[in-house]
């Protein structure tokens, strides 16, 4: 008896020993991942990925995966977005700090303040051999995914953008934008010159797609994949037999970055809708948006479950757009004692199942000098069940905006703030804010990114985890 105890207790030491061993090796893991997911949600800040959770969970009967998996099983930051001159930011210096781990001033790509060029962490882990790509439902020169391989001085230099794509050579580069790679002679382009970037791009051994199907047949190798003249399309408003969404295009550029590639890739995926989404004060568009947003992410976590001592998973936004949030508001402006206060409740949250198109479409529909039949025709079509109160009309017809802070697009803005009316669900501005944005981040080296901390220390520690670096 003495024996077996003895043989217990032995076997239970060897493997509580082995068990701390392997725990060890498993906390300390790899000073630099193999595989690096960078998903930016542009614009969108936690009150927008929580309107999106609570619709999906009550109308799909869904989770996010950024929510449920991302941010229960990583670890989660909370970052302030202010740029080097000014207390709010925009797309570019934003981007400039969480590529280049520097401040940058509203405007500038990859130019810290002080006026110096550090690599970016796209151009590091390209020099590092690893396989880079970038995806978009933006102009793929627009500021956020620009600021990760250009250093310009304006992020309106679109032909200096386009030439430094050319230059880098990422493995993947999808989005829309097709306008600044056709020659002027071509209808659509917005050049200045009759270079025709995308026979650039196919000298240099891409394949260039320009529709859903295109990207489907595919062969393999480098892809440029341009699927609109400028931004692409709202989820709302897709042509899905044309444009690809962002979660198809980021299981085709995770198939593409892996495939017989022993160097690993960084991979960064945009949505830019929940910002400009945002910037037109459409809440609907801003959860189908996000939730098409969190399809993509979900692939990513499918590819962290096979490679999880390989992978790092980052999801965060560059700002907050719309100062955004489920409020309690008066039913009118009579002096009132709170009998008249209305709080937002599920059931306005399922008023916006019968919005099928963007505000941006909405505010296409009616153009530049819309009648008040037309309104009312809109209402009774796209908007039926809402009630558009008298100042909206009036802001609509006389294309007044509605504020100075809620100046965009009249139309859009102001059917916004009608659906605010209906649901309680507010924006504050049509701009960008300086509210910090969330940090969700799975795998290894997620720790280093909890707490709170600024968007240049996020840069620096995203470019000290590619190169290898403890800090």
């Amino acid at each position: 008896m003495i024996f077996l105890l003895v043989a217990v207790f032995t076997l239970a030491v060897s493997w509580l020993a082995r068990d701390r061993s392997e725990s060890q090796v498993l906390s300390q893991g790899p000073a630099q991942p193999k595989y690096v997911f960078f998903f930016l949600a542009d614009g969108a800040g936690l009150t927008h990925m929580e309107i999106t959770r609570q619709y999906v969970q009550h109308i799909y009967h869904e989770g996010l995966v950024i929510t449920d998996k991302i941010m229960k099983q990583g670890k989660l930051g909370v970052m302030t977005t202010h740029a080097a001159d000014s207390l709010s930011t925009d797309s570019a210096a934003a981007a400039t700090a969480l590529a280049s781990g520097c401040k940058g001033k509203v405007g500038a790509l990859g130019i810290c303040a002080d006026g110096t060029m550090p690599a970016t962490v796209m151009e590091t882990a390209k020099q590092k051999g690893m396989r880079v790509g970038l995806v978009t439902n933006s102009r793929v020169y627009d500021a956020s995914p620009a600021a990760f391989v250009c250093h310009v001085p304006s992020r309106k230099d679109y032909a200096a953008i386009v030439k430094r794509y050319l230059e880098l050579e990422p493995d993947v580069l999808m989005g829309g934008g097709r306008d600044q790679f056709l020659p002027r002679s071509r209808p659509g382009s917005e050049r200045q010159d009759n270079n025709d970037f995308a026979a650039l791009f196919e000298k240099k051994g891409y394949h260039v797609a320009s529709t859903r199907g295109d990207l489907e047949k595919a062969p393999a190798g480098k892809l440029l994949g341009l699927f609109s003249l400028k931004e692409m399309s709202f989820e709302l408003d897709r042509d899905k037999q044309i444009e690809p969404s962002v979660s198809e295009m980021t299981a085709a550029a995770i198939r593409r970055l892996h495939d017989n590639n022993p160097g690993g890739f960084f991979l960064f995926v945009e949505n830019e809708n929940t910002d400009s989404a945002s910037h037109l004060s459409d809440i609907t568009s801003v959860i189908h948006d996000f939730r098409e947003f969190d399809q993509a992410v979900a692939l990513a976590y499918e590819f962290y479950q096979k490679y999880p001592l390989e992978t790092l998973i980052l999801v965060t936004s560059d700002h907050e757009t719309g100062g955004l949030g489920i409020t309690m508001a008066m039913t009118d402006l009579e002096p009132s004692r709170g009998e008249r206060r209305v709080a937002g409740t599920l059931d306005d949250l399922k008023k916006l199942q019968s919005i099928k198109i963007s505000l941006a479409k909405a505010s296409q529909m009616l153009g530049r000098h819309p009648s008040a039949k037309a309104i009312e025709q809109l209402m009774l079509e796209q908007f039926s069940g809402f009630t558009l109160a008298p100042e909206f009309k009036e802001a609509i017809l006389s294309r007044r905006p509605l504020s100075r802070t809620l100046n965009i697009d009249a139309t859009a803005n102001a059917l916004g703030m009608m659906i605010a009316n209906n649901t309680q669900i507010y924006w504050q501005t049509s701009m960008h804010t300086n509210t910090p944005v969330f940090v969700a981040a799975l795998g290894i080296g997620a720790e280093r990114f909890a707490g709170y901390y600024d968007n240049a220390e996020f840069g620096q520690k995203l470019l000290a985890l590619v190169n290898g670096k403890r800090i």
